[in-house]
């Protein structure tokens, strides 16, 4: 374990017992980050990029995984350099606002609660708020010209393993069924929220719109290799507004969308009820 790495687990530890939030600033693969700390989460923020790097839960699992792996090819970089979350923008001049590794954004600390992202166009506009059991973000600016999505990119439980791995939304209770990206296998549905976690993890990552909408909505999983799901390593690919073809489709300013860590593992019909209930719980006191 590096010692960054150690530090910053021995500071998520801390802040579980004194149940609080904290924005700091810190490097994270060398380039500058903002450290929000929660009772059950660590988030790394990339300030350029707009997105998250990382998402520590209690354990120290990274429910992310960005890295520079794969060089930006396909399906190479689903190792490393596609993960990020939202990232909101794709297919435009302002490409890659929203995702860590690119250099669109200027983020802004408000308060120890509160980030502020600019695109620097000045296009697109979003605001990060924090505490203890969630986070969310508003798309308070959006270029008329573009729609956007949001995504989740990244490796539930710490790592790629699809086939330990459950995932579920308000319409789906758990399941364990693992469509293939590489492959074209993808599931396009509406859904208002999702969940995601591992067989050996006690924690399930969840997201979830504040108010659903009619766009379709995609789930897969994205392997390194031409091997499919069945690749070394990769991502679970989860994204609001995203259309078959890599089309974004959600085009309204005012949108909210809420991620967070539930405190047990969704595997079962019983936890996916509490789940459900905890996650509408949230968006009631909003």
């Amino acid at each position: 374990m590096n010692k960054q790495f150690f530090l910053l687990i021995l500071s998520l530890v801390y802040y579980q017992v004194v149940s609080a939030q904290k924005i700091s600033d810190t490097t994270w693969l060398n380039k500058p980050h903002f450290k929000i700390q929660t009772s059950t989460a660590i988030y790394l923020y990339d300030k350029a990029g707009g997105g998250m790097s990382t998402i520590f839960d209690i354990d120290g699992n990274d429910w992310v995984g960005f890295s520079e792996a794969g060089n930006n090819e396909y399906p190479a970089s689903a190792a490393g350099r596609f993960r990020g979350l939202p990232n909101f923008v794709f297919g435009s001049d302002d490409g890659g606002a929203g995702h860590p590794g690119f250099d669109q954004c200027e983020s802004t600390k408000i308060s120890d609660k509160e980030i502020l992202t600019k695109s620097k166009s000045g296009n697109w506009q979003w605001r990060w708020q924090f505490f203890n059991e969630y986070a969310h973000v508003t798309m308070e600016k959006v270029d008329a010209n573009h729609a956007y999505w949001f995504l989740y990119e990244g490796t539930p439980g710490g790592s790629y393993q699809p086939k330990q791995s459950y995932w579920g939304t308000n319409t789906r209770p758990p399941e364990t069924s693992t469509p293939d990206h590489f492959k074209g296998k993808k599931i396009f549905e509406n859904w208002s929220w999702a969940f995601f976690g591992r067989e050996d993890t006690e924690r399930t990552f969840f997201m979830a719109m504040e108010t659903p909408d009619e766009e379709l909505d995609a789930f897969a999983y994205l392997g390194n290799t031409k091997e499919g799901v069945n690749s070394p390593n990769g991502m679970t690919v989860f994204g609001f507004g995203r259309e078959d073809g890599a089309k974004p489709q959600m085009t309204k300013s005012g949108n909210r969308f809420i991620i967070g860590f539930y405190a047990n593992n969704t595997n079962s019909k019983k936890q996916y009820k509490k789940l459900s209930k905890h996650i509408d719980k949230i968006k009631k006191g909003l």
